[in-house]
């Protein structure tokens, strides 16, 4: 300890140090505060082990949210380890982003889906010898499958506290990918395997309040806390020339263009298709007006065949991965971004759209609805294509409107930094952990 726990200890090491009394409460006053936390975070880093069966250089939500959230807690003197699956392809992208604590584990592919992998239960007794390892303080699992078992086991038979995130809701889109099993059964063992996984975590963090109250009738037992993934406020901003003019250059094929932009994963359950029709509905009347679908995944093949038998194909540009990086220059050159997804735990890609000053018309559901916070950075509209098309064409022929809704989205995007959201889930670790250090340290005020 730095400083003695208790009131009336002596220590002489650092000056100016006064002890108040006041009843049943002890406070220290110290203009040495900062230097304290600093030496105390130096001599007692948070190790947090973080468990995903998703990272890249697989693309989705989860990937971003735990690169997100690592990266964050690492600024505020916390040591982030990821345990994720190897992937084709995972060593040389390990190596190009110079990537630090991260352990990679033998996996296999899943039948029905080629995108992600899980990991090896052979892998089971290496993943604990190397716990035993590292040491952490805390478990925080990303996934309900092969690796999030492991993590579970070892923290339950360690004795270290378990932290959960509840990134996608299994019942929404079970039927995507299992399609033979009655959807019936498939989201009653859904909601039964979710509760059981969950109700294991002494803390479950959600995305949203929507999520909350939805595995709150799954009678998870867990203690459940919101805490939504933020968004990088260094890479999605406005507009600027220095972001426009190599965009142009990349991609001349889009120079004079108008466009519409939908960024995510390729997936069936994203209603891509609904965009497709909405677009097909209208495109006619505007002049050089482009949808622009950057994102890989399996329903690719799918989409591009069904712009062909919509008759748009030539107005339509598949894009494939775009670095998270260049996502900032589709977004700030778009005139609308549109989002048609109804099974959504939050809805990333909303957010970094309107953080970047453009407009969203959405369909509002799930999460979706939660972080767009209502029309004022854009229109939430039902599941109706003539209504989503209404709301796109009133923004593209009004300047004047578009403008204000471009200044509501950077206003309520400000809310959903990465920096906000990491420093909730920093003093959830630490409740979690009753940490020793003294709380007169963490929070006396600056």
């Amino acid at each position: 300890m730095l400083l003695g726990r208790y009131a009336g200890q002596h220590v002489p090491i650092f000056k100016e140090i006064f002890i108040l009394n006041s009843l049943d409460k002890w406070c220290i006053v110290c203009r040495w505060r900062p230097a304290l936390l600093f030496l105390y975070q130096y001599l007692n880093v948070m190790t947090i082990v973080y468990f995903s069966d998703q990272y890249w250089p697989s693309i989705s939500g989860v990937s971003v949210s735990v690169d997100a959230f690592k990266k964050q807690l690492c600024l505020f003197g916390c040591r982030v380890i990821l345990f994720v699956p190897d992937y084709p392809g995972a060593e040389q992208y390990d190596q190009n982003v110079q990537a630090k604590d991260v352990y990679r584990f033998k996996s296999h592919s899943i039948a029905f889906n080629d995108e992600n992998r899980l990991v090896c239960r052979s892998e089971k007794k290496k993943i604990f010898a190397l716990l035993d390892t590292l040491q952490p303080k805390i478990i925080h699992v990303h996934t309900e499958f092969a690796l999030g078992k492991i993590g579970t086991s070892y923290a339950k038979k360690r004795k270290i506290k378990l932290v959960m995130t509840a990134h996608t809701n299994w019942e929404d889109i079970v039927d995507h990918y299992i399609p033979l099993i009655p959807a019936g059964i498939a989201h009653l063992c859904c909601r039964l395997y979710m509760r059981f996984i969950y109700s294991k975590a002494d803390i479950l963090v959600v995305p949203t309040s929507l999520m909350e109250l939805l595995l709150g009738l799954y009678f998870v037992k867990s203690p459940i806390v919101v805490i939504p993934t933020g968004i990088d406020a260094c890479i999605f901003k406005g507009e600027t020339q220095h972001i426009l003019q190599p965009f142009d250059e990349s991609f001349p094929m889009l120079k004079g263009k108008r466009l519409l932009f939908f960024a995510g994963r390729l997936g069936k359950e994203k209603n891509i298709s609904f965009l497709i029709d909405v677009f097909a509905s209208f495109f006619s009347h505007y002049k050089n007006l482009m949808l622009v679908i950057s994102g890989d995944g399996p329903a690719k093949r799918d989409l591009e065949e069904y712009a062909r038998s919509a008759g748009v194909a030539d107005s339509i540009l598949f894009t494939g991965y775009i670095e998270r990086k260049k996502l900032q220059q589709f977004y700030s050159r778009a005139e609308v971004f549109v989002f048609a997804s109804k099974v959504e735990s939050q809805g990333m890609v909303v957010l970094e759209a309107m953080a970047c000053g453009t407009p969203v018309v959405a369909i509002g559901k799930m999460g979706t609805r939660e972080v767009m916070g209502g029309d004022s950075g854009g229109f939430m509209v039902d599941d109706d294509q003539h209504e989503f098309a209404e709301k796109v064409q009133l923004l593209l022929n009004s300047p004047e409107i578009r403008r204000v809704k471009a200044e509501g989205a950077r206003r309520h995007a400000e809310l959903w930094t990465m920096e906000v959201q990491a420093k909730k889930m920093l003093k959830l670790y630490r409740k979690l952990l009753e940490t020793e250090v003294a709380p007169y340290l963490l929070e006396f005020p600056q």
